[in-house]
């Protein structure tokens, strides 16, 4: 059941309209809308940077000694969002945690199609490793994150740096991550949610991929042939949210692959809640738990 909290915030759901090319600008421009409403925390440092061609943006927080390094990767569809309409989630994932964090502005699709976004991925998190002295963090401690189309491009980035052969994050934060762009998992049916149907989700998909095959394991973590080999995983799921099963396979698969895997669902909570207004207790919970355990996880090494 949806926290009363946000179910009153969201007000009676509505269907939406088929997802075309000409609507996209539309949405964009409400996502900016809204996101310009959401209160914002105060972080001790802000800088918009360059990552080799990729814009990111750092939060850092008031320390006297290097920080863990957190690079986040929003979520919006693989098609919305970028480091203004994110801004505030961002800041308050950096202030719950007392971790760095950097944005990633990766490229969107339709204008660019898959592997854009993960290629800006995988530049921003090199850079991030290069740069982390330089940027007043810890080299020895950054780990990679993201929400839904960024939990994605987190999921597929791991895989890529094992295949690649290159050191893996010190951990992986998934916040209900899709997984498996076939849409097809048994909540799809479960949980009923106008705004994130699988309609919409299917043309989503459309609009990211292009030509490429959904059964790339860089674009469906889950149907990858293996996952061992992958850095230890942190993944959220929310129990109203289609995506729920998205999440939790891909958790129950790293498990059997001898992945290090904390794996919860959180009650009462709807896809996209971090993009909600802290001012929700529900939401700012659900912060804060995200926020401890990334210090946890920073901290146990």
């Amino acid at each position: 059941m949806l926290d009363p909290d946000i179910a009153a915030f969201a007000g009676e759901p509505a269907e939406m309209p088929p997802l075309t090319p000409g609507l996209i600008p539309m949405l964009r421009a409400n996502m900016a809308m809204m996101a310009a409403a959401m209160p914002g925390t105060d972080i001790d440092h802000v800088e918009d940077l360059d990552a080799d061609g990729v814009p990111v943006r750092l939060y850092r927080p008031a320390s006297d000694a290097p920080l863990p390094l957190l690079v986040f990767l929003h979520g919006g569809g693989w098609m919305f969002g970028d480091l203004e309409t994110h801004d505030a989630m961002t800041r308050h994932l950096a202030a719950a945690s007392g971790c760095a964090v950097l944005g990633v502005g990766y490229r969107l699709a339709p204008e660019h199609k898959y592997p854009a976004g993960l290629d800006d991925a995988m530049t921003a998190f090199a850079w991030a490793r290069r740069s982390a002295a330089g940027l007043g963090c810890d080299p020895a401690r950054i780990a990679l994150g993201g929400e839904s189309a960024g939990g994605n491009l987190t999921a597929a980035a791991t895989l890529r740096l094992r295949d690649e052969g290159k050191p893996q994050p010190l951990f992986q934060l998934l916040i209900h991550p899709a997984t498996d762009l076939g849409f097809s998992l048994p909540a799809f049916t479960e949980v009923a949610a106008p705004g994130l149907s699988k309609t919409y989700l299917d043309a989503c998909r459309e609009f990211y991929l292009g030509a490429a095959d959904v059964a790339d394991p860089f674009v469906s973590p889950l149907r990858a042939g293996r996952h061992d080999g992958l850095a230890p995983a942190i993944v959220l799921t929310a129990s109203e949210d289609p995506l729920r099963d998205d999440g939790e396979y891909y958790a129950a698969a790293l498990v059997r692959a001898g992945v290090e895997t904390l794996a919860r669902r959180l009650p009462g909570l709807p896809h996209g809640f971090q993009f909600l207004p802290i001012t929700i207790p529900a939401v700012a919970a659900a912060n804060d738990l995200i926020g401890g355990l990334v210090r946890r996880y920073f901290a146990a090494t």
